[in-house]
């Protein structure tokens, strides 16, 4: 009987299960991918703009501060804003506003965003001075998609207040268009978009009315478009400002998109 009882323990203990020290385990291990996307950004400028943010040539809307102040003398060529012989005043500023002047369109995939600002190449003659009007809103404009918002301007805007022969505020809703500083012109004669053949802009620049502000990228509906932000632009004169004899045909305003 003992022996029996022994061959049983030891069959007993063979066919255990095995010690579970010995069974197979998972290891891990990991790979890395390194990449960015690249951002992407274009911006193009119309004058005298329509709501579908086309190049407008028709004879221009013109608002004087006072009657004959100023009169639209004919067709508008592009990238133009033409506001014709303007009567000053003796004893008090005057002004001439253009309506629906400039937009501006920006396609952009950046996720920081961007800003877009503005300055005149160079400063006016004295007495002379340009104020700009956000349409739809306050500056900085935020983009939106087309329609583009117009002027809502009508009657006889005011014009804006001087010091001696400066300019030194707009109207309600106008912001002052400030000469460049800082920066130098490219010495070009024709206004237009990027790539123009010897296009005019002065660049950089220290100072210069924000436009257009953007935190993020132009896409909508998951769709990447064209976003835009329009104004109106006015030319005001100091009381008894100084008559020019060929006009203000050398100041350019320098529109330009800087990513954030």
């Amino acid at each position: 009987m003992k022996r029996t009882l022994a061959a049983f323990v030891i069959v007993a203990a063979l066919l255990a299960p095995a010690d579970s020290a010995y069974a197979a385990t998972t290891t891990t291990g990991a790979a890395q991918l390194m990449f960015t996307s690249a951002a992407t950004m274009s911006m193009t400028i119309v004058t005298q703009y329509s709501a579908a943010a086309a190049q407008g040539n028709a004879v221009p809307s013109l608002l004087p501060s006072a009657a004959g102040v100023c009169t639209a003398a004919g067709a508008e060529v592009n990238f133009t804003m033409t506001f014709g012989a303007l009567a000053g005043s003796p004893v008090a500023s005057t002004a001439c506003l253009y309506k629906n002047a400039v937009a501006v369109g920006i396609n952009s995939n950046d996720a920081a965003g961007y800003v877009v600002n503005e300055y005149l190449d160079a400063t006016p003659t004295s007495g002379i001075g340009i104020c700009a009007y956000p349409n739809g809103g306050a500056f900085p404009l935020t983009p939106a998609i087309a329609p583009l918002t117009l002027s809502g301007k009508a009657g006889n805007p005011p014009a804006g207040t001087f010091t001696g022969m400066n300019l030194t505020s707009c109207p309600a809703g106008g912001t002052i268009v400030p000469p460049g500083t800082g920066g130098a012109s490219s010495a070009g004669t024709t206004p237009g978009n990027v790539g123009t053949p010897s296009l005019e802009f002065y660049s950089p620049s220290g100072t210069a009315l924000k436009f257009l502000s953007s935190a993020t990228t132009t896409v909508n509906g998951g769709v990447l478009v064209n976003m835009y932000g329009g104004e109106d632009i006015q030319v005001n004169m100091a009381p008894g400002a100084a008559s020019t004899t060929v006009g203000q045909t050398g100041v350019y305003m320098t529109i330009q998109l800087v990513p954030n």
